[in-house]
């Protein structure tokens, strides 16, 4: 299994996990099925009620937070049970130390989290269910926290994986060459050595580190921090899924980026 840390800015990373000998179970499979089927909506013409109503649900799985799709991308125990060493890709720009110790915090925070929200979302089930009384449309509202419940089941089984392959000391940090070479021009025109704070801290109270935005779109690909850019862009997130040959690196990097790039702009 391999972890990839991405430095989005100086302060927050990206992550995105890469199952191998990952062994599904019925419930995965389950979700992969509705997924798919999901995601045929997309061919209706967005000015169809099946295509807005398909605009909209893409439109809230992109506010779930990042961290929340990494975890759930970490096999369970069950799944996971052929893990004996987890890779952790950084470039050299992050210390080991630093790595480590976030990844931890992270796993620490995130899973009562997740444990806490599961019920909550179990406890709306009966409300969403009576949705079913409106005839012809789908139970949408229904179908959603069915899915939330899922995501965060997911999500708070990936941390205590996580944990698990902690308490057995099977994490290694692997410094890429040719990732690193992303950042080392802006590190060297700007002198500095290394991000902090990482993927851990949702922590806004850092003052040197507050952005400010143009009006510029995410989708743009293009950086939005003026004083501080970010430290890589949509289109070297494209070369690096190219250079790693991970199908699902991009779009959950790209993801997360527009996510912590979006957040910062919130505390400017």
């Amino acid at each position: 299994m391999r972890i990839f840390v991405i430095p989005v800015t100086r302060t927050h990373w990206a992550l995105h996990c890469q199952p191998i000998n990952a062994i599904p179970t019925r419930m995965t499979n389950w979700a992969t099925t509705a997924s798919e089927k999901w995601n045929k909506w997309s061919a209706y013409p967005p000015t169809s009620w099946r295509g807005k109503i398909y605009a909209y649900g893409e439109t809230l799985m992109d506010k779930i937070p990042f961290k929340e799709y990494f975890l759930k991308e970490v096999p369970t125990k069950s799944e996971g049970a052929l893990v004996s060493k987890v890779d952790i890709v950084v470039p050299n720009i992050l210390s080991e130390v630093e790595v480590l110790n976030d990844l931890r915090v992270l796993v620490a925070t995130q899973e009562p989290y997740h444990a806490r929200w599961v019920w909550y979302c179990c406890y709306l089930l009966p409300v969403s269910s009576l949705f079913t009384l409106i005839p012809v449309i789908p139970n949408f509202p229904f179908f959603y926290n069915l899915f939330r419940v899922y995501s965060h089941y997911k999500a708070r089984h990936g941390a205590q994986h996580l944990q698990h392959l902690f308490d057995r000391g099977a994490f290694e940090v692997i410094f890429d060459s040719e990732l690193s070479k992303f950042y080392q021009a802006t590190y060297a025109s700007t002198g500095s050595t290394t991000p902090n704070q990482g993927f851990s801290s949702d922590s806004a109270s850092n003052n040197n580190e507050r952005r400010s935005f143009d009006n510029r779109t995410l989708e743009s690909g293009l950086p939005l921090l003026e004083e501080n850019p970010s430290l890589i862009t949509d289109s070297d997130i494209s070369r690096m899924a190219t250079y790693f040959q991970v199908p699902t690196f991009e779009s959950a990097i790209r993801r997360a980026r527009h996510q912590i790039i979006a957040n910062a702009s919130k505390t400017t």
